[in-house]
């Protein structure tokens, strides 16, 4: 039976061997090459891969008695919230700063061809090729203010925003810088506002200018590592719980899902699917942006649990029936 990915590259092979190593029961080596996601590899190069797991990303799998299907060995995560990607995200994220601040050198040889070849790398880790374009708007308003910003959180000084809000108000707040994130193709600086005496993230593009603020610094004891870690996009509610997201997705879609995940924590219930249906679980705290990302899928996914969300998104649901009724 031939593979339905025959050209699937490196990458989305990691993605999917990701999310096998991170199911419950373990997968054996046999199941993996096996797997209908996986490109047509040999033991050798699995082998290769699974090392590489361990060296390069620090993945340790479950070496217990209990990771055994009679004489064949189940390989596992030992810690089941790890994922390699959570890593890879960390990498982009540097990467994608380090253009932005080369950015202010375009034009100079010596800057352009750093710059070119961090593109080159991030293509790499995005699994394109660098003759692909990706998601970066060099028109993006705002960019002009990431090197001073990172410059505050580089130097622990802070700012004072002048910024233009949702509701087309104009707010000056004093801010402590301490972290840049990109999403969904913006900007998003995050640190302590003193007007809000909370960690507030303001989107680049709104901020109209900054200036140094002549004062003592407020430092932050947020790991920003592992800050985003529970989230899908930006907005971190600290007091609210981490949910299990239960999806049932219509098995024509769940391609698409394997091979692009909602989110790192992303596993499958095996013993829940159906000829016409398979379901998988992320766990997440509810946002926006999560809701956003599951309605962007129609009727490709419906929300199973929390009772909560389901609610909502049947709220919701008939409420956009009503603007299309004929």
């Amino acid at each position: 039976m031939s593979k339905k990915f025959p050209d699937q590259n490196k990458l989305k092979r990691f993605v999917r061997l990701d999310q096998l190593l991170r199911e419950p029961e373990g997968v054996t080596k046999k199941e993996i090459l096996l797997d209908e996601y996986i490109d047509d590899i040999d033991k050798r190069t699995l082998d290769e891969n699974l090392k590489e797991f361990t060296t390069v990303f620090g993945a340790e799998f479950d070496e217990s008695d209990s990771a055994h299907r009679g004489r064949e060995k189940l390989w596992r995560y030992k810690d089941r919230n790890f994922s390699i990607f959570k890593q890879i995200n960390k990498d982009v994220e540097v990467i994608n700063t380090t253009i932005e601040k080369l950015k202010t050198f375009e034009g100079d040889p010596r800057y352009d061809y750093l710059r070119f070849f961090l593109l080159g790398l991030k293509d790499g880790i995005n699994g394109d090729s660098l003759a692909m374009s990706f998601d970066y708007n060099q028109d993006l308003a705002g960019l002009e203010h990431i090197e001073s910003i990172m410059n505050a959180i580089i130097h622990k000084h802070p700012l004072k925003l002048y910024y233009t809000s949702f509701k087309n108000e104009e707010v000056t707040t004093n801010f402590h810088p301490y972290y840049l994130k990109q999403f969904n193709n913006r900007w998003f600086a995050f640190g302590w506002s003193e007007e809000n005496n909370a960690v507030f993230n303001y989107p680049i593009d709104r901020i109209a200018n900054v200036s140094h603020l002549s004062k003592k610094y407020i430092p932050s004891e947020i790991n920003f590592e592992d800050y985003f870690d529970d989230i899908i996009g930006v907005t971190n509610f600290t007091d609210n719980p981490v949910e299990t997201i239960v999806l049932r997705i219509a098995r024509k879609d769940i391609g698409y899902i394997r091979t692009k995940p909602l989110h790192w924590s992303q596993t499958e219930l095996r013993e829940k699917e159906t000829a016409d249906s398979v379901y998988i679980q992320i766990r997440v705290k509810v946002n926006t942006e999560l809701k956003m990302l599951l309605f962007s899928y129609n009727d490709a996914i419906e929300v199973i649990s929390p009772q909560f969300l389901r609610d909502e998104f049947a709220d919701r649901t008939a409420k956009m029936q009503v603007f299309y009724q004929v």
